[in-house]
């Protein structure tokens, strides 16, 4: 297995997005909406998120795709964010790499590729993103340090997280355990 550079490495573990853990996708009506509470570790991480669309196309459920960018490319601002993770020991890094220009750029690939995803079937026969998307993504990403991901990397991360994400459209929810040093993400459902 090739030697897998964290980022964080240097930094004190509360600051590190850690090596494995699970997040739980469990979903809630509320008010005649469906939502989706997200916890880590006992505790509810952001807000309730719904569709944001007045089509149903479970985008509630995206925060898998952050989660599955922290395990395969060990960068996610949103994920460092959600889970309290940021690395504000170090003014610049906390700025520059785990601020708000780098978490909307995180956000911005997440639905540049779940466009992409929905006019191929949520990437269900696909085992292969296409060459110019994957280049956008790392011109997109250039200015952080993601960019010494690859574009191989970027598509584990983006086939992974499409296999676990129509595993909670199928299931309305679940549990996914991440584990960073094998760059691997497993679905339970409840």
């Amino acid at each position: 297995m090739e030697e897998l550079l964290f980022f964080d490495s240097d930094f004190p573990e509360y600051e590190q997005l850690p090596r494995s853990f699970t997040i739980d996708f469990e979903t809630i009506e509320s008010n005649g909406k469906t939502l989706t509470k997200i916890t880590y570790g006992n505790q509810q991480v952001g807000d309730f998120i719904d569709n944001n669309s007045r089509e149903n196309d479970n985008y509630r459920f995206h925060d898998v795709f952050h989660y599955t960018f922290a395990t395969v490319l060990g960068w996610s601002p949103c994920s460092r964010s959600m889970m309290k993770r940021k690395r504000k020991s170090k003014s610049d890094i906390d700025q520059f790499e785990d601020g708000a220009r780098a978490a909307i750029t995180e956000e911005a690939i997440s639905l540049m590729v779940f466009d992409y995803a929905k006019k191929r079937n949520l990437l269900t026969k696909d085992n292969s993103v296409d060459s110019e998307l994957l280049g956008f993504i790392k011109n997109f990403t250039s200015a952080f340090e993601v960019r010494k991901r690859t574009k191989e990397n970027w598509e584990e991360a983006i086939l992974l997280g499409y296999s676990l994400f129509r595993n909670l459209v199928k299931y309305n929810g679940g549990s996914v355990d991440f584990d960073m040093l094998n760059k691997t993400g497993t679905f339970r459902p409840y």
